[in-house]
């Protein structure tokens, strides 16, 4: 069976008969009061239970889905296909088969409400591109991230790209691992700071809700600076190798930086948005304009109302974050609403393992749809829908394509720090790397073998 349609495999943890009661009591407590969204978000995070999964949508394997939910999904007709528009980064459908002769060439995206959802269309290379990317070439500065307020973070690197100097020449005596100087190690540092709250909750590691945030307070003299929670946690008051602060980092924005704090973007705050990104964006968005609803799953093909109206010869992308997600990471109900302009559609790309992402309607108490995410999965907010309540309170384990984690250690080359990213940097088809395999592809296979990462990017203004 092809595993791109496998059912993550939910593995519960085992307790006593003691706990077992206790939890028992603790879930029957909790159904007081609740909301929809809340309770939801609770049978997917149980960790001592396995959640039910019966109500769950599976867009990449219909077949996986109750006869009920099948019957609630509809077809979207794009009008035009990723694969046309840039066939370096796109396979071509696999819906193309399947289609009468009249949309044979036509790509299907899928949806319960205003989410149209894109199975994977992406080639394996692009993803290994992709992972990359968020990884790498677009978390640098000027882009920040989580870890900014707390440590001296690198001007001309990425996290991750020390790390993988560090794990390539592990075994040469020559190499000096880069070190991130905390800022915070003595109490006389940690000057003029308030408590925040962050506005998404993705609980990794070593953060801890009020010790993390990304605002930024202007001073004449000094320019912009973090303005942050003193931490608690020992851990932000020692110096730390890239590898050794790996599981903390949790979101780069990128673009027009936003300020978790206030929920809005700093204007005068901005960094330049990758050509790439830009445009891998603006193809999704053109081939979802105009997309119409193509009726049910049993339904003969007929067009009607459409899903996205806004003109794709409008749109720019102008700020996106970046979100890393552990096993345990999860990001609760909310909804994205800073943007001046909220009729451009919302895209989000899902990389890695696989993942239950909710999405409501207005409120917290309305009907909710758990969708499950996979590696390539497009999923876009456009309409009524970019205002509904959405979450991620699973990440599945063991759910991350093999051509994702495969790797091989072919090579015992040392990596001189000073050309890495020139070597993982060579192309040799079209734009896209061919050339992650091996050794240079372990670390990332390493870490995505456990992790979800999602990218988006939103048009701010009209």
């Amino acid at each position: 069976m092809d595993e791109a349609t496998v059912l993550p495999h939910v593995k519960s943890t085992t307790l006593s008969k003691r706990q077992q009661k206790i939890a028992l009591k603790q879930r029957q407590a909790a159904k007081e009061n609740n909301t929809n969204f809340r309770a939801a978000e609770r049978n997917f995070k149980a960790k001592f239970v396995e959640p039910n999964m019966e109500n769950v949508v599976d867009f990449s394997a219909l077949h996986n889905n109750t006869a009920s939910t099948n019957s609630r999904i509809r077809r979207v007709l794009l009008p035009e296909n990723l694969f046309d528009l840039d066939s370096s980064f796109f396979k071509l459908p696999d819906n193309v088969s399947k289609l009468p002769e009249t949309y044979k060439d036509k790509q299907l995206a899928y949806t319960l409400t205003d989410h149209p959802v894109i199975p994977n269309p992406f080639t394996a290379t692009a993803q290994k591109h992709l992972v990359k990317n968020t990884l790498c070439d677009w978390a640098r500065k000027p882009n920040k991230n989580s870890l900014d307020p707390f440590y001296r973070m690198s001007e001309s690197k990425s996290l991750f790209e020390h790390h993988i100097e560090d794990v390539m020449n592990s075994n040469n005596p020559n190499h000096a691992p880069f070190v991130f100087k905390t800022l915070f190690e003595k109490p006389s540092e940690a000057q003029n700071l308030k408590t925040i709250d962050e506005n998404e909750s993705i609980k990794n590691v070593a953060v801890i809700k009020k010790e993390c945030g990304n605002l930024f307070e202007k001073n004449e003299d000094q320019g912009y600076k973090p303005i942050v929670t003193e931490p608690k946690n020992e851990f932000y008051r020692q110096d730390h190798t890239a590898t050794e602060l790996l599981e903390s980092i949790r979101w780069t924005t990128i673009g027009n930086q936003y300020n978790w704090s206030t929920k809005s973007y700093d204007t005068d705050i901005q960094a330049p948005i990758s050509e790439e990104l830009s445009h891998l964006m603006s193809i999704i968005v053109r081939s979802i304009s105009g997309a119409k609803i193509a009726g049910s799953l049993t339904d003969d093909f007929s067009e009607s109302h459409i899903v996205n109206s806004y003109d794709y010869n409008k749109y720019k992308v102008e700020a996106g974050v970046i979100n890393y997600y552990g096993l345990n990471s999860t990001l609760l109900a909310h909804v994205d609403k800073s943007e001046n302009n909220m009729e451009a559609p919302l895209i989000s790309i899902s990389l890695g393992c696989s993942c239950i992402y909710l999405v409501g309607g207005d409120t917290k108490q309305d009907t909710l749809t758990p969708i499950l995410l996979r590696s390539g999965d497009i999923i876009a907010s456009c309409g009524a829908s970019r205002t509904s309540y959405h979450g991620v309170p699973r990440i599945f384990e063991n759910s991350c394509p093999s051509f994702l984690t495969a790797h091989s250690s072919d090579s015992d080359t040392l990596i001189d720090p000073a050309n890495s990213t020139h070597n993982l940097d060579k192309v040799t088809d079209g734009h896209l790397n061919q050339n992650l395999t091996g050794k240079l592809w372990a670390p990332y296979a390493e870490y995505i073998s456990t992790h979800r990462i999602n990218f988006n990017a939103r048009q701010c203004n009209n």
